[in-house]
């Protein structure tokens, strides 16, 4: 008889916010149903929020082959956590030796039955996994959760430091029209602008941690064995196309939630009860939505960690309380940075009226997969553009931090699913656009073209689609070349 090979042991560590761990713990259920034995790598900053909002029935809950662990970061729970420069830069110098001590010990239980650690698959984020993973010589990938696009732009720091563009000059760069210098020599995103580029660069410190830790994160990207993507070829095929110039073989595998559905049978139901989410889901956002009509309902939602001002906050509450038509906004606890807004009386008296409705989480692609919604007011994240792309609907942008502002590039320029609100919010200009978006010929374009990436990402995800063959192959390299 020939040989057997041993049960692939895979490490997976993403960065401590919930935009990361989402697609992360997808990746890790889909390896494990594929046979994987996992071990998933919380930091205390995160595993500790998501203890104090859920418990650790919710979070902690495992199955056969898939286990949770837990390494220090040296952060305090009064860390805002949208505060990335300070959770980037304690990650990068506190967890080094603790991830070492954990893959010690995890070789050490190897007499216990649990298989050798045969891979490691990190945050792009977390540099001090692979570093660890590199040190025992242990084959790792990394996972960069946003867009390709985002990733490129990233990369493309060293080159806007070269050409003298970054730090800049002074503050008045944020406002004089600098920000419009255009950037035609970006292989694969010849329309960008120095505005769009991902937002940390926009600094007047040469020291600055975000610029100085994402160069860190991109020579150690380029140094790894495989990048992993959450996006599909068809939807950016000109930068994946432009990324294998600098880095190692690229995976497109995703939508990776459309991945796990259609593999539900092979996996784990247990793992599908993880909780990775801080915020208690108000599920009856979904009855209501029930009974509004087809396409009628503004959904509003700016993600899990961006955070805008009380003065935003208020223009936006105007905008949607003058737009005609019903809206359902989900408005974090803490989405508002510094002393909470006070909503204007006419935007409290339409939610009073049955207009709208006003959550603090919500079930979001169940929300985005209902009849009712009919327009997404978005961050650009790319969970949530992701989201849209699979139920077809178009977005009304308006960025706010890190590669959320390349994101919306590409929706206005090169998926043409969306339009842009202006960076200065406006109350005007929301109910304008919105009008436009949801009745008039720019929305009826917009919904084309959505429903055209729709119908691609499902095409992508299907047996035989791009995203198939891409995690057929990441699956054959993690689960069977490396583990030898």
């Amino acid at each position: 008889m020939g040989s057997v090979a041993p049960r692939a042991h895979v490490v997976v560590v993403p960065f401590p916010a919930q935009g990361h761990v989402a697609p992360l713990m997808q990746l890790a259920r889909l390896l494990h149903a594929r046979g994987a034995h996992v071990t998933f790598v919380h930091t205390q900053f995160n595993y500790r929020r998501l203890l104090r909002a859920k418990g650790e029935a919710a979070v902690r809950l495992s199955a056969p082959g898939f286990r949770v662990e837990v390494i220090d970061d040296g952060l305090s729970l009064s860390v805002p956590q949208h505060d990335v420069s300070t959770l980037v830069d304690s990650v990068r110098r506190n967890c080094l030796d603790p991830f070492r001590a954990l893959l010690k010990r995890l070789a050490d239980e190897e007499e216990e039955g649990v298989p050798p650690v045969t891979c490691v698959v990190a945050d792009v984020v977390m540099t001090f996994a692979p570093a660890a993973a590199r040190e025992t010589g242990i084959p790792e990938a990394q996972f960069f959760t946003a867009s390709a696009c985002g990733l490129l732009g990233y990369f493309e720091y060293d080159e806007l430091l070269k050409r003298g563009l970054v730090p800049f000059n002074d503050a008045s760069c944020l406002t004089n029209g600098y920000l419009d210098t255009p950037l035609e020599w970006v292989p694969g995103m010849g329309h960008m602008r120095l505005k769009d580029m991902p937002a940390f660069c926009r600094t007047t410190d040469p020291d600055d941690v975000m610029v100085a830790v994402t160069l860190e994160q991109m020579k150690s990207a380029v140094g790894s064995k495989a990048i992993i993507l959450n996006t599909f070829y068809e939807l950016e095929k000109d930068v994946v196309d432009a990324l294998a110039a600098f880095f190692p073989p690229v995976y497109t595998v995703g939508p990776l939630a459309e991945v796990i559905a259609s593999s539900a049978p092979a996996d784990n139901a247990d793992l599908g009860a993880i909780d990775i989410s801080i915020w208690q889901e108000d599920r009856q956002c979904l009855a209501w939505l029930d009974g509004k009509a087809d396409k009628s309902v503004v959904y509003v939602n700016f993600g899990s960690v961006a955070v805008m001002t009380a003065s935003q906050t208020r223009e936006f509450a105007l905008g949607l309380a003058s737009c005609g038509f019903p809206f359902l906004w989900v408005k974090r606890p803490d989405v508002v940075d510094g002393e909470e807004a006070a909503l204007p009386e006419a935007f409290l008296d339409e939610v009073a009226r049955g207009g709208g409705l006003v959550v603090s989480w919500c079930p979001q692609a169940a929300v985005l997969n209902h009849a009712a919604v009919g327009l997404f007011v978005t961050h650009c994240g790319w969970n949530s553009l992701l989201e849209a792309t699979v139920a077809g609907l178009p977005v009304l942008g308006w960025p706010v931090f890190a590669e959320q502002t390349t994101n919306c590039r590409q929706v206005c320029e090169c998926w043409r699913n969306g339009v842009e609100l202006p960076e200065e919010v406006e109350s005007r200009a929301v109910v304008g656009l919105v009008k436009e978006m949801m009745a008039g010929d720019l929305g009826k374009g917009k919904r084309a073209k959505a429903a055209e990436w729709k119908a691609a990402a499902e095409g992508a995800t299907m047996k035989g689609g791009s995203s198939w063959r891409s995690i057929e192959r990441l699956v054959d390299v993690v689960l069977q070349v490396w583990s030898k």
